[in-house]
C-alpha cells in the first residue's frame, strides 16, 4: 500500500522481455528527499513504479530489477515506457507513517489521455480523457491516483476530469514531461469501488 505522495523520479535503463517483462529503474537523486535508500530496500520489497505495484527482485547500487507480468502490462501504459524515461517512485507504507495523499493500491484500473494542458498562474490545470464506462467512479473533490500520484479532481465534464498541480509536484514527478497524448496509469480511489459493490448488493 502506498500513498500517492512521490518520494524520488527513476529513470529506466533496460526494458527486456525474457519471459515475463524485465524493468531495470536508476534512483534519481532528489534534493527534497533522502528517504528512499535502496540499500534498505528488501528483495521482495514492493516499489511503486509510476502508480504499478511492482515487487523487487535485485538491486545493484542504485539500480532497481522488477519483472513485469503481461496482465499488467494489458492494463497500464507500460508499453509507451522507452530507456531514458523517468517514472515516478514510492516506497510501499510502513504503519505510523504519515499519509499525505490517500490509500494508493499500486493496482491500475484503466489509462487516460492527457488531453489539454494550461498553466494557471504557477500551477497547471491538466485535463485527462478516459473510458466514460469509468466516468462514474470520479467525483469533484474527490481523491484519483495518476502515475502514483495522489491528486484532487477539480472538475467533470462528459468523459474527462481535470486535476491541478501545485509547482513542487509538477518540477518532482513526470508531469513535468507529459504533454498532450501522453497516455497515463489510473487507479480508482477504492472507496468509489466500495460503494459500487455495496449498492450492487442491495
Amino acid at each position: 500500500m502506498f500513498t500517492g505522495i512521490i518520494s524520488h523520479i527513476g529513470k529506466i535503463e533496460n526494458i527486456a522481455q525474457p519471459s515475463d517483462w524485465e524493468l531495470s529503474v536508476k534512483v534519481e537523486n532528489n534534493k527534497y528527499s533522502s528517504d528512499f535508500n535502496s540499500d534498505d530496500l528488501l528483495i521482495g520489497a514492493s516499489v511503486s513504479c509510476s502508480g504499478i505495484c511492482l515487487t523487487l527482485k535485485k538491486r545493484n547500487d542504485c539500480v532497481l530489477f522488477f519483472d513485469v507480468s503481461d496482465e499488467t502490462v494489458s492494463k497500464t501504459n507500460f508499453l509507451e515506457w522507452k530507456v531514458g524515461d523517468f517514472i515516478n517512485l514510492e516506497k510501499s507504507l510502513k504503519v505510523g507513517d504519515e499519509i499525505g495523499g490517500h490509500f494508493v493500491y499500486g493496482h491500475v484500473d484503466t489509462t487516460a489521455t492527457v488531453k489539454e494542458i494550461k498553466k494557471i498562474n504557477g500551477s497547471f490545470k491538466v485535463v485527462f480523457l478516459v473510458n466514460k464506462k469509468f466516468m462514474k467512479y470520479f467525483a469533484p473533490k474527490g481523491s484519483v491516483t495518476i502515475d502514483g500520484v495522489s491528486l484532487t479532481i477539480n472538475e467533470i465534464i462528459d468523459n474527462t476530469f481535470s486535476v491541478n498541480i501545485v509547482p513542487f509536484t509538477w518540477d518532482n514527478t513526470s508531469f513535468k514531461i507529459y504533454k498532450p497524448n501522453t497516455l497515463v496509469n489510473v487507479e480508482i480511489d477504492i472507496l468509489a469501488r466500495y460503494l459500487e459493490r455495496i449498492n450492487a448488493s442491495k
